[in-house]
């Protein structure tokens, strides 16, 4: 699978997912939160509709590095995406990206002086694709434990974005 291949899969997934663990540095430590990303790979952009004053939004500003986890067991599909964050007040962007899930959170509208987008512009992504059936997982990790040899775990893939 080439680069180009493997990056549009990892687009693709994202998409689906929508829900990532955003992690970002607050005060010296890693702090992870769940938020519903818009991923748009025509702009090669992840975006976060938000309030400006929430938690360390505000502190991202101009730029700061972030990692995005996202997790879809049902299919053993598993992605880290790392990358730049800023925070943007661009209402033209804001509206395009506004739906009824944007409304439910932050009811005065994209034109709201606390709303915000968390723009985040991904350099790195890794898929963990474990794409085997339950049982075949179990007969995998029963078979580990009497050889005392781990499973292969799938399928790693590693690109940029």
């Amino acid at each position: 699978m080439t680069d180009a291949n493997a990056a549009h899969a990892i687009w693709e997934k994202i998409g689906a997912q929508r829900i990532a663990m955003l992690t970002t540095e607050e005060k010296g430590e890693l702090v992870s939160r769940p938020m519903s990303s818009i991923a748009r790979e025509q702009d090669g952009k992840i975006y976060f509709v938000t309030h400006l004053s929430t938690g360390s939004v505000g502190d991202i500003g101009r730029g700061a590095p972030v990692n995005l986890a996202y997790s879809d067991p049902g299919n053993s599909d598993y992605i880290s995406v790392s990358g730049m964050a800023r925070t943007t007040q661009d209402r033209e962007k804001l509206r395009e990206l506004w739906s009824m899930w944007s409304e439910a959170w932050l009811p005065e509208g994209p034109d709201g002086a606390d709303v915000a987008l968390i723009e985040v512009t991904p350099t790195r992504a890794k898929l963990w694709d474990a794409r085997s059936s339950k049982l075949l997982q179990v007969i995998e990790a029963l078979t580990a434990v009497a050889t005392q040899v781990p499973p292969s775990g799938g399928q790693v893939r590693e690109t940029t974005l």
